[in-house]
């Protein structure tokens, strides 16, 4: 009876051994993501021909190990660095890139680079970005660059659309935060402040010139309203003349006479009434 107990304790402790060290175990394939299953033994160890989709997989732990990649979008912030123009200038870049992988290329990637995708990102993207900038940098002028900064990261996009496409990064989006060196800063603020200058004399003139060409034509219109009066008046003098005659001028003074005729040395009355004809 007591060798009984002892058999099954031992039993239940070999039991307890067995599955706690047993090498099945599963793993959850997150919806935006996909894992590569990965045999270590045999003669068909590396990576296998298949995209596992999401969802639980299960796996020897002993013989198979599963790795996960990400595909949806990431952001890599990288660090500045400088490049140099085909001038000798040079400009001071803060890449930020967001890219995804394609998930059919992702045993592809793992293949190659045989790294997490953390490592890849600051080992060949990084490395692929930064000469993707000085290569097209050395066929830019200081000049060009800031008055063509988009042509510019556009030939940059295109250079990392096409490496980075090649291995199955997806390139989305770039920004660049070029930022020139001091002495063309001061150039370039310099240059927009005499153009500043000069639009500020140029809308002046122009101000000027048009408040002058309103004196002028309020002036002119002055001129020609006191001309057209004048001619009016002389038209209307004319016309008077023409009209008046002696029985009008007689019919006038009559009008305006007081009743008291004139006094002379020749003494009385005399009537000044003219003979009318």
């Amino acid at each position: 009876m007591r060798r009984n107990i002892i058999t099954g304790i031992v039993a239940f402790i070999i039991l307890i051994i067995a599955l706690t060290a047993q090498p099945f175990t599963y793993e959850n394939i997150d919806a935006g993501n996909v894992g590569i299953k990965i045999n270590l033994y045999g003669s068909d160890k590396g990576v296998d021909n298949i995209t596992l989709v999401t969802g639980r997989v299960w796996y020897n732990t002993w013989t198979t190990k599963i790795i996960e990649f990400p595909t949806y979008t990431q952001s890599v912030d990288y660090e500045p660095f400088v490049i140099t123009t085909k001038d000798a200038a040079e400009f001071k870049v803060d890449p930020k890139l967001n890219y995804h992988i394609s998930p059919e290329k992702v045993p592809q990637i793992y293949r190659q680079y045989r790294r997490p995708l953390g490592e890849i990102q600051q080992g060949f993207m990084k490395n692929t970005i930064y000469d993707a900038y000085r290569i097209v940098a050395n066929s830019f002028t200081s000049d060009s660059v800031m008055s063509n900064r988009e042509v510019f990261e556009d030939r940059v996009q295109n250079v990392l659309t096409k490496t980075l496409g090649r291995d199955g990064f997806v390139y989305d989006q770039l920004t660049s935060a070029i930022t020139p060196p001091p002495s063309l800063r001061q150039m370039i603020d310099e240059k927009n402040t005499s153009i500043q200058a000069r639009l500020k004399a140029e809308n002046m003139a122009k101000q000027a010139e048009a408040e002058a060409k309103v004196i002028i034509t309020r002036a002119e219109g002055q001129a020609k309203a006191t001309l057209i009066k004048a001619r009016a008046e002389a038209e209307a003098n004319q016309l008077r003349q023409k009209t008046l005659t002696p029985l009008l001028i007689q019919q006038e003074w009559v009008a305006k006479w007081n009743g008291i005729l004139p006094t002379t040395n020749a003494g009385g009355s005399t009537s000044l009434m003219l003979g009318i004809k």
